[in-house]
């Protein structure tokens, strides 16, 4: 199915999806490469572009990776309104590039989306490149945890929905997995959720934790990880989350058998047509 017959044009006008990425430690026990977790996000990208969407992304510039990949799909698909993509930096990712580098990612954009830069609080910081930059050595690391999860919720005010896809489950920095706790701000706002578990990794997590499938087509012990108290007490608060929120899954637009569809592929077409699917159900 080719990208403009996933949606009609302008279906998703002005909606903004967020996507959560990063690699999984499960890839290779899938007998999947992070090339083809790129390339679900490329394709998922261009589906809700075509479709007149936005793209909003918490990510890491350094190493690029997903960064790269929605930029080039913005370049091609995205409109000249500076809000196809908009690249939010916590204070840890900004504080690691010069100025000089952060002019020149914010050229990159170009007319196609913007870069918005984090304080530690989740505030945007106004006029960055006129401001003389924080240093970076001030900054202790032991504050990135904090960093982080304010990210996380200035997203779930910046996006309709979200969608999650991979996500480390060893050598984070936080107070858990950021997909988890993207997950838990979805939820808590009452945001339409999608989850890819087809990669593994915390998205494969969550997956099971909130029932959208049981993943017992996936090798034992699925998704791999070790006994982290962080991680068992982001799934705690996942649960307290759908329990005080009343969040739904069929919230995401999809029926049944359709979440568990998208739960256990790893075909980027299928994420494509299955995440703009709901989305579209749910614009109209």
């Amino acid at each position: 199915m080719t990208i403009d017959k996933i949606a009609p044009s302008d279906s998703l006008r002005e909606l903004r999806v967020g996507i959560s990425v990063s690699e999984s430690d499960d890839l290779s026990r899938l007998g999947l490469s992070s090339t083809h977790a790129e390339q679900a996000v490329g394709e998922l990208a261009r589906a809700v572009l075509v479709a007149g969407g936005k793209l909003v992304y918490g990510g890491h510039i350094k190493p690029s990776g997903f960064t790269q990949y929605l930029m080039h799909e913005v370049h091609r698909y995205g409109r000249d309104d500076e809000s196809s993509l908009t690249l939010c930096l916590a204070a840890p990712e900004h504080l690691k590039l010069s100025c000089s580098e952060l002019d020149k990612l914010d050229r990159a954009l170009g007319v196609k989306g913007r870069v918005i830069c984090l304080d530690s609080e989740g505030v945007e910081i106004e006029d960055i490149l006129k401001t003389k930059p924080h240093d970076p050595a001030s900054f202790s690391q032991s504050d990135a945890p904090h960093a982080y999860s304010s990210l996380r919720r200035y997203l779930s005010t910046a996006t309709d929905a979200r969608v999650l896809v991979g996500g480390k489950l060893s050598g984070f920095v936080g107070s858990m997995p950021g997909i988890i706790e993207e997950a838990i701000t979805a939820v808590k706002a009452r945001c339409p959720l999608y989850v890819s578990a087809g990669f593994g990794g915390a998205a494969a997590l969550v997956a099971k934790r909130l029932h959208l499938e049981d993943l017992k087509w996936a090798p034992d012990n699925f998704p791999e990880y070790l006994d982290d108290k962080r991680i068992a007490r982001g799934l705690e608060l996942l649960d307290d989350a759908v329990a005080s929120s009343g969040w739904k899954a069929a919230s995401c637009g999809l029926d049944g058998k359709a979440i568990k569809q998208l739960a256990v592929t790893h075909r980027a077409s299928d994420i494509a047509s299955l995440v703009v699917r709901g989305l579209t159900r749910l614009h109209h």
